[in-house]
C-alpha cells in the first residue's frame, strides 16, 4: 500500500455491488489510483465483463475484467517500449491518441498509457491541423499514437507541418501506429501479470491525464485530470438512485476520445458497470442511428446512451420504440431533444434521462432519475457544492464550487473565497417541482447542437464582422443539426432578401469571409451557402448600451425566418456546383466529384471510401441534399423514395455517382475516362495472369450419359436480353432442357416471380415457366456448387452441354477491382465445363461488348480476333469484359475447351419497337421538335434488332471460330441517312450536318442556363439530348472520321456470319423506316415526347 501523505477521500455511499457476485467494489478513498484499480479487478473481478459485443451473426462476445487487464498491461509495455521506459526513472510523459478506432482498443490503449505511469491524452479526430499543432505545443505531447486511415495520418502530418512553422521552438512528437484489437488482445500475451510491467502510487494530486475543450472555442484548451479527480469522477455512480453494477450501458455512438466515453471506463472500474461497444472491425462503421440501435439490441443493453439527433430518429420509427421501452432507459447528453419527440417516447413507455456535466466537474446530474413528462429537467448530484448565480429571466448560472467530494478540474472564479469553477450554464428551475433544473442556454452563447457538438460562435462572429459587406452578425443553430449565420449588410449594401438573385450575390461576396472562417472552425462549426440569412432593412438588429448586439432578442425576432431556413435544408441543399446538363457516368462522376470536394473541402479519390477520408454524418446529410436537390432541378424524379442511407450504402464517388446516374438516367453507355493508362494496363494483365493459372484437364467419363437433347445453361435471365434468350431457348426444338441461372435479388423477391414480370412486360410468353424444359436457379458463380448445393451441382455438371453467360454488372464507373467477382464466375464457368464427364466440355459461349475496343482508332477495320489491352483502358467495365475474354483465349489454347466470345454491338428495338428511352438515340430523336432539325449522315450503321441478336446469339452455342471471337452487329448496315429520314418526316423537321445540330443543342443549352429557376431547370428537363451534351460532344471530335455514320466503329462480321445462320441468311431483314415506326410508337407510348 502507497504512503498517504496526500489527503484521502472520504466513504462514498455502498450504493453499488449489492448483488452481483463477479464484481467486487474497490476502495475509492484514493489509497489506490486508477491504474491500480486495473489490477484490482484482474484479481478480485476477474470474471466480471468489462465490455460486451456483438459480432455480425450476432454472437456475443465478452470481455472480462481478467482478460483486458492483461491487454492494459500488454498495452503498457507497447508504449513503453515506444518511449524507451527504463527502471528507476519516474518521468510520466504526454502519450496522445489521434484515432477513430474501435472503442475497445482505444479504450485499452488509453488505460494502458496509464498503466505505463504516462499520461494519456485523447485528441478529438474533430479538430482542425492548427488545432491540433496547438494541443501538441500546449502540453508537451512526446508521442501520438495515429489512427490507420488516411484522414488520421494527413491529420497528424498536417498537424506537424503547422507544428513546424507556428511553433518553431517546440519538440516534434515521435509516433506510431495505433494497435488494432489483435495487438492487444492475443493469446500468447494473456499471460502479463501486473508485477511484469511495475507502478507505483505517484500520488493523488499529480498529474494523471488530459482532455480538452470542445474545439469550438478560439483552440481548445487542454485540461489536466489528477489521480485525485479521476477517483472523484469515478464514485459519480454511488450517488444514483439504481445499483449499475453489471448494468450494460451503450457506448456504441459514443467515441473514447469524448468526455463522455472516458467517464463511462472510470465507471467500469467503480461500480461494475459493463460498456456495451461495437465489435472490433478494421475499419470501423461510421455510427448511423441504424447501426448504433442494432448494436444495442444485439448486446442487450440496459440503459442506451446516445446524442439527441439520434433519439429523434429512433422515435420515428415503432419497432425500435417498442424495444426502448423494455430498457431501463435511454440517457441523451450533448445538447436539447425535440420536446415532441421526447414526450413521445414517455407516452410509449420510454424512460428518458438529461444527461448533463463537463470535462472539467464530471457527470453532475443523477442520469438514471425518473421524471417522466419532465424529462427535460433534471436533479443535481448530491455531491455536488452548488452556487446558482443569478442572471435575470429566473434563470441561474451554475457554478461548482470545490470539495472534498469534487475539486474541478479548472478553477475559473471564486466562492466566499473558495475555489470555484463558473460553467457559463444557464439552468431554470421547474415552475412546481422543487429540485429540478433544464439547460436553457449558456452565458457565452455557445451553440449545443442537436449531434452533441458544440459551437461557439465569438471568435467565428469577430471574423465575420469584419468584412466590409457586413455590419453584424449573429450565429445560430441551438437543438439542430447545423449552424447558420444571420448577416445584417452594411447600409450601402442593403437590400431586400426576398429578391433570391441579390441573397445570392451577397452571399458570394461574403463567401471568402466564410473560407477564413471554416479554415478556422472545427468540422462541425463550418457554415455552407444556404446556412447565410440575410437580414431584413425592415426588421435591424438590436444593439445594446455597449453597442452589442443583443443576441437573444435578434434570434427571437428572426425566429420565423430561421425555421423556415432550416425546412428548407432538410429538404435540399443549394450548392454552387452546377448540375450536369446530362446525367451520364462520365458527368455525373465530375459531378458527384465536385460536390464531395466543396462538402469535405478537400479531394477523395474516386474508389476511396469518404467515411474512411473524414467525412461525417453532417457532411454525409449535406452530400445526400445537394445530390438529390440535382436530380429534383434536372430530371421529373420524385426524390422522396430515395433511401436515407444511400450515401452510407456507397460510400465512394465511384458508387455514388453510379447510383445517381442510374436513378435519373439509366444510361448504359460507357463513358468513364480513365486515369492512368499504364496502371490500369497493368492491373489487366495482372488478372488476366490471377485467372489463368492452373487449368484442370478434362478427363471423359466413358459411363457418362449422353442426355437426349442439348442441355443449355444460361446466366442472367432477367434482363431484356435474357429474357429473350430464355423465350427462345424455349422454343427451340434442339434444346431438351435450360438451367437459368440469376443470383438472388436484394429485395428477396422469388426468383420464378421476377422472371414472369421480366418476361410479361416484354410481350414474351410466360408460360414458358411451367413447362418441364425449364429450370430456374438462383446462385452465384463465385461460390462453391456455384451456391446451388452439390447435389445440383453434379446434376448440371454431368448434364449441361452448352453454356452462354450474358449476366454482367452494368456499372460504368466502378474499377476494374470490383468487378473481379465477375472474371472470377468466368473462371469458374471454364472450370465448370473442364469438369464435364461427356466426350466433350459444353461449348461456352461469353458477351463481351464493343466497349473493348472504345480506344480503337476510328479509321481502324476491327477485326474479329483479340484486341489491344489499350483500347480497353477507361472503365472498369470494359477492362472487365477485355480480361474474361483473354482468360476463355487461354483457356482454349491450353484446354478442350473451345469458347466463343461475342463483342455485342449496339442493339436496337424488337418487334414491338422496344428500346430504353434513356438510350443516346432515342434523345437525340426527341430533340428534334424543340431544335427543329435532326443530324443526318450518308455513312451506315450497323445496328441489329434485339430479336434477331437473341437468335445469333443461339446459333453461337453450336459454332466455333479460328480465333475463338465474332462481332454480333448487323451484316447488312443500312444508311444513317434512311433512318434519320424517317424521323425527318415524324416531326417535318430538315435533315442538317452533325455539326449544325449540335450547334442548335448547344444554343439550347446556353438558353437553358440563362433561364431563371425553374424555367432553365424545365428546358433541360424538357429535352434528354441536354444531359448528353459532354457525349455528342466528344462525338463530334470523331464523326467525320471512319467509314461508320457518325464515326461509330467499322466492324468485321465474316466469322459471326459463318457462325451464325441468322446473320448468313442473304435474306434477313436490314432496318427500315418500319422499325423506325416501331421505334416511334414505343417512345410516344412511354412518354418520350410528352416530356
Amino acid at each position: 500500500m502507497p504512503s498517504t501523505s496526500y489527503t484521502l477521500l472520504p466513504p462514498a455511499p455502498q450504493t453499488q455491488g449489492h448483488s452481483c457476485a463477479t464484481f467486487r467494489v474497490p476502495p475509492l478513498d484514493g489509497t489506490l489510483s486508477y491504474p491500480q484499480l486495473i489490477d484490482f479487478h484482474g484479481q478480485y473481478s476477474a470474471d466480471h465483463r468489462l465490455f460486451v459485443c456483438a459480432e455480425e451473426d450476432s454472437t456475443i462476445k465478452s470481455i472480462t475484467w481478467s482478460r483486458g487487464s492483461q491487454a492494459i498491461r500488454r498495452g503498457a509495455l507497447l508504449v513503453r517500449e515506444c518511449l524507451g521506459w527504463k527502471p528507476g526513472v519516474n518521468e510520466s510523459p504526454v502519450v496522445a491518441t489521434l484515432s477513430a478506432s474501435d472503442a475497445i482498443p482505444y479504450a485499452t490503449l488509453v488505460m494502458g498509457i496509464q498503466r505505463a505511469g504516462y499520461v494519456p491524452f485523447p485528441i478529438s479526430t474533430r479538430n482542425s491541423p492548427a488545432a491540433v499543432a496547438y494541443l501538441l505545443e500546449k502540453t508537451g505531447v512526446q508521442h501520438v499514437f495515429v489512427g490507420l486511415d488516411h484522414a488520421m495520418q494527413n491529420l497528424f502530418a498536417d498537424a506537424v507541418e503547422v507544428l513546424k512553422s507556428q511553433y518553431p521552438s517546440a519538440g516534434i512528437p515521435t509516433a506510431s501506429l495505433m494497435p488494432e484489437f489483435g495487438d492487444l488482445y492475443t493469446e500468447e500475451l494473456e499471460n502479463v501479470a501486473a508485477e511484469d510491467v511495475p507502478y507505483e502510487h505517484p500520488g493523488l494530486d499529480k498529474r494523471a491525464f488530459l482532455l480538452h475543450s470542445s474545439g469550438s472555442t478560439a483552440f481548445p484548451k487542454p485540461i489536466p485530470f489528477t489521480h485525485r479527480s479521476l477517483v472523484q469522477f469515478a464514485r459519480y455512480p454511488f450517488y444514483g438512485e439504481r445499483d449499475m453494477t453489471d448494468r450494460v450501458v451503450s457506448l456504441h455512438c459514443m467515441p473514447m476520445f469524448h468526455a463522455t466515453g472516458i467517464l463511462m471506463t472510470l465507471a467500469a472500474a467503480s461500480c461494475g458497470q459493463v460498456l456495451g461497444v461495437p465489435a472490433p472491425k478494421t475499419p470501423p462503421p461510421i455510427p448511423t442511428p441504424d447501426l448504433v440501435i442494432h448494436g444495442a439490441m444485439a448486446t442487450n443493453v440496459d440503459i442506451v446512451l446516445a446524442v439527441p439527433s439520434m433519439v429523434e430518429t429512433w422515435s420515428q420509427h415503432p419497432e425500435y420504440v417498442k424495444w426502448l421501452a423494455t430498457r431501463d432507459g435511454v440517457a441523451y447528453a450533448g445538447g436539447p431533444l425535440n420536446k415532441e419527440r421526447g414526450d413521445y417516447l414517455v407516452s410509449q413507455g420510454v424512460r428518458i434521462f438529461n444527461g448533463y456535466g463537463s470535462t472539467e466537474c464530471g457527470s453532475m446530474n443523477d442520469m438514471t432519475a425518473e421524471t417522466g413528462y419532465d424529462w427535460e429537467y433534471f436533479r443535481f448530484c448530491t455531491f455536488l457544492t452548488l452556487k446558482l448565480d443569478p442572471y435575470g429571466n429566473d434563470e441561474y448560472e451554475v457554478i461548482v464550487v470545490a470539495s472534498e467530494l469534487l475539486r474541478p478540474n479548472m478553477i475559473n472564479t471564486k466562492v466566499d473565497g473558495v475555489d470555484a469553477y463558473a460553467t457559463s450554464d444557464l439552468v431554470a428551475p421547474h415552475p412546481t417541482k422543487k429540485g429540478l433544473y433544464k439547460i436553457v442556454g449558456r452565458t457565452d452563447d455557445q451553440i449545443m447542437h442537436s449531434t452533441g457538438e458544440k459551437t461557439n460562435p465569438g471568435p467565428l462572429e469577430t471574423m465575420m464582422n469584419q468584412d466590409p459587406h457586413v455590419q453584424a452578425c449573429v450565429m445560430f443553430g441551438r437543438g439542430r443539426l447545423q449552424a447558420g449565420i444571420l448577416v445584417e449588410p452594411t447600409p450601402e449594401y442593403s437590400f431586400d432578401p426576398s429578391d433570391e438573385a441579390k441573397v445570392a450575390e451577397f452571399r458570394n461576396k461574403i463567401w471568402p469571409t466564410v473560407l477564413k472562417m471554416n479554415a478556422f472552425a472545427p468540422q462541425h462549426s463550418r457554415l455552407f451557402k444556404e446556412m447565410i440569412l440575410v437580414a431584413k432593412p425592415s426588421k435591424p438588429f438590436f444593439w445594446t448600451a455597449k453597442r452589442t448586439v443583443r443576441r437573444g432578442a435578434v434570434i427571437k425576432e428572426y425566429e420565423e425566418e430561421i425555421d423556415a431556413l432550416y425546412e428548407s435544408v432538410e429538404a435540399s441543399s443549394q450548392s454552387t456546383v452546377s448540375p450536369p446538363a446530362s446525367w451520364d457516368i462520365a458527368s455525373t462522376a465530375d459531378f458527384v466529384r465536385r460536390v464531395v470536394t466543396q462538402v469535405m473541402d478537400h479531394t477523395v479519390p474516386d474508389d476511396g471510401d469518404l467515411f474512411q477520408n473524414g467525412c461525417d454524418s453532417l457532411q454525409a446529410t449535406y452530400i445526400r441534399n445537394m445530390l438529390l436537390r440535382a436530380v429534383r432541378e434536372t430530371v421529373k424524379i420524385d426524390t422522396r423514395h430515395v433511401p436515407e442511407s444511400f450515401v452510407y450504402d456507397n460510400p465512394t464517388i465511384a458508387q455514388l455517382s453510379s447510383f445517381i446516374s442510374s436513378i435519373s438516367l439509366g444510361t448504359d453507355r460507357p463513358e468513364s475516362a480513365s486515369s492512368s493508362s499504364a496502371a490500369r494496363i497493368d492491373a489487366m494483365r495482372a488478372m488476366v495472369a490471377k485467372y489463368t493459372t492452373g487449368f484442370s484437364v478434362h478427363k471423359a467419363d466413358p459411363s457418362a450419359r449422353q442426355p437426349e437433347g442439348e442441355v443449355v445453361l444460361v446466366t442472367g435471365t432477367t434482363g431484356s436480353l435474357g429474357s429473350h434468350l430464355l423465350s427462345q431457348l424455349a422454343e427451340n426444338g434442339e434444346i431438351g432442357r435450360i438451367y437459368a441461372l440469376n443470383r438472388p435479388s436484394r429485395d428477396q423477391r422469388p426468383l420464378r416471380e421476377r422472371q414472369r414480370s421480366a418476361l410479361t412486360v416484354r410481350g414474351l410468353d410466360a408460360d414458358v415457366l411451367d413447362s418441364d424444359k425449364v429450370v430456374l436457379l438462383e446462385g452465384d458463380l463465385t461460390k462453391a456448387y456455384f451456391g446451388v448445393g452439390e447435389a445440383l451441382y453434379e446434376e448440371l455438371r454431368r448434364s449441361v452441354t452448352h453454356i452462354i453467360h450474358n449476366a454482367w454488372r452494368v456499372d460504368f464507373v466502378i474499377t476494374l477491382n470490383s468487378f473481379e467477382p465477375q472474371v472470377q464466375g468466368v473462371r469458374s464457368l471454364v472450370d465448370f465445363a473442364l469438369s464435364s464427364p461427356l466426350p466433350e466440355p459444353p461449348r461456352l459461349v461469353f458477351e463481351s461488348s464493343m466497349g473493348t475496343l472504345q480506344g480503337a482508332p476510328a479509321e481502324e477495320f476491327i477485326l474479329e480476333t483479340s484486341s489491344k489491352p489499350e483500347y480497353a483502358v477507361g472503365t472498369g467495365y470494359a477492362e472487365s469484359k477485355w480480361v474474361s475474354e483473354q482468360i476463355l483465349f487461354a483457356a482454349a489454347e491450353k484446354t478442350a475447351l473451345s469458347p466463343l466470345v461475342a463483342r455485342l454491338g449496339q442493339i436496337c428495338g424488337g418487334p414491338d419497337g422496344a428500346w430504353n428511352a434513356h438510350e443516346w438515340f432515342p434523345s437525340v430523336v426527341q430533340s428534334a421538335p424543340a431544335l427543329g432539325c435532326f443530324p443526318d449522315d450518308a455513312r451506315p450503321v450497323d445496328w441489329i434488332p434485339l430479336d434477331l441478336a437473341t437468335a445469333a446469339l443461339i446459333d453461337f452455342r453450336a459454332a466455333s471460330s479460328p480465333t475463338h471471337l465474332v462481332h454480333l452487329v448487323h451484316p447488312r448496315p443500312v444508311a444513317w441517312h434512311a433512318l434519320a429520314a424517317a424521323v425527318s418526316a415524324e416531326f417535318g423537321v430538315p435533315l442538317v450536318p452533325y455539326a449544325a445540330w449540335l450547334s442548335k443543342l448547344e444554343q439550347y443549352a446556353a438558353q437553358s442556363l440563362a433561364g431563371a429557376g425553374a424555367q432553365g431547370a424545365e428546358m433541360v428537363r424538357s429535352l434528354r439530348a441536354l444531359r448528353l451534351l459532354p457525349m455528342f460532344r466528344g462525338m463530334a471530335m470523331q464523326v467525320g472520321q471512319g467509314r461508320r455514320a457518325l464515326g461509330m466503329a467499322d466492324m468485321d462480321v465474316a466469322r459471326a456470319k459463318a457462325a451464325s445462320p441468322t446473320l448468313a441468311d442473304p435474306g434477313l431483314r436490314q432496318l427500315s423506316v418500319e422499325d423506325v415506326q416501331r421505334w416511334l410508337a414505343y417512345w410516344r407510348k412511354v412518354g418520350l415526347f410528352s416530356a
